[in-house]
């Protein structure tokens, strides 16, 4: 004989509660029914009608690897060979939780602003997708966002400002989350790390310099070097180059007396933007900015 009433539970990390089941892709589940009082009775398992073979008893363990609507179904036979209603329940499976982030530029000067842009690439079928966000800036720099929780892709708008007098970061790292309507956090996904690097000096604009913002060391003998015209008039100015991470790669001796030739440690660097932070030496704030190599 088949008991009628038969319930169809999934268990979870908290507890157990009946169906339908929300998860996410990657996750594995234990379902099971009540079995009747009788003794000796088998169990079908369905997957979207496909029987689960191997699964005879009242549990199934399944591990869901794509994201969709599933139909899980089970049906008990009694040893006498009688069989049951069938059960049902809906699984709704999630992608893992996603986060894009990307900022409008690595190294910027001070008081200048970046945007950092945040998205979900992942639509859902249940739930929120939420953000943690975690900011870490270094001693001198103000003007970052603060540590929080996100409810929408929404982009940071940030102007940084470093008191120092060397160049500092801040690095903001992402950790996206899948929540029940409730809040009730359902999946984790990896954490996104961006760094932004930001200079003490300002963009130079006076007219007693000129910077070039490109130059091309191909050995053709035109603008092999990074020529500052009205240096001379600064004797004791230092001139570094940075890449994109905030590494040196290039340092001058004091007035610039070598022209930078696009190398760093004698090897020749490749086309791209480059930044440049110049210490005139003189009181004045140093000078930051952007330089270009072509060939």
């Amino acid at each position: 004989m088949i008991a009628l009433g038969m319930h169809f539970i999934t268990f979870r990390s908290a507890g157990q509660m009946t169906m339908p089941d929300h998860v996410c892709t990657g996750q594995t589940r234990h379902y099971y029914v009540i079995p009747g009082p009788d003794t000796g009775s088998t169990y079908t398992w369905w997957v979207d009608g496909r029987v689960m073979s191997g699964f005879n008893t009242s549990e199934f363990i399944y591990t869901w690897n794509s994201s969709k609507t599933y139909l899980l179904e089970v049906q008990e036979r009694s040893a006498d060979g009688c069989p049951g209603p069938k059960k049902s329940g809906e699984v709704f499976v999630n992608p893992q939780p996603e986060i894009h982030v990307s900022a409008s530029d690595s190294l910027i000067c001070n008081g200048e602003s970046v945007t950092v842009s945040v998205q979900n690439p992942s639509g859902l079928i249940w739930g929120k997708w939420i953000y943690d966000l975690i900011v870490e800036p270094e001693a001198g720099i103000i003007g970052n966002a603060i540590n929080g929780t996100y409810t929408s892709p929404t982009g940071l708008n940030e102007t940084l400002f470093n008191n120092d007098t060397t160049v500092h970061k801040v690095v903001y790292r992402f950790t996206p989350r899948i929540v029940t309507n409730d809040l009730v956090q359902a999946c984790e996904g990896e954490e996104v790390k961006i760094t932004l690097w930001v200079h003490c000096g300002f963009r130079y604009k006076e007219a007693s310099l000129e910077i070039p913002n490109a130059f091309s060391p191909n050995g053709d003998g035109i603008n092999d070097v990074w020529n500052l015209k009205g240096i001379h008039l600064y004797p004791s100015a230092v001139i570094t180059i940075y890449n994109r991470w905030g590494q040196v790669l290039w340092k001058s001796d004091r007035a610039y007396p070598v022209p930078w030739d696009g190398m760093s440690q004698s090897k020749n660097l490749p086309i791209d933007s480059y930044h440049y932070y110049i210490d005139l030496k003189n009181g004045t704030r140093p000078l930051v900015g952007d330089v270009t190599i072509v060939r």
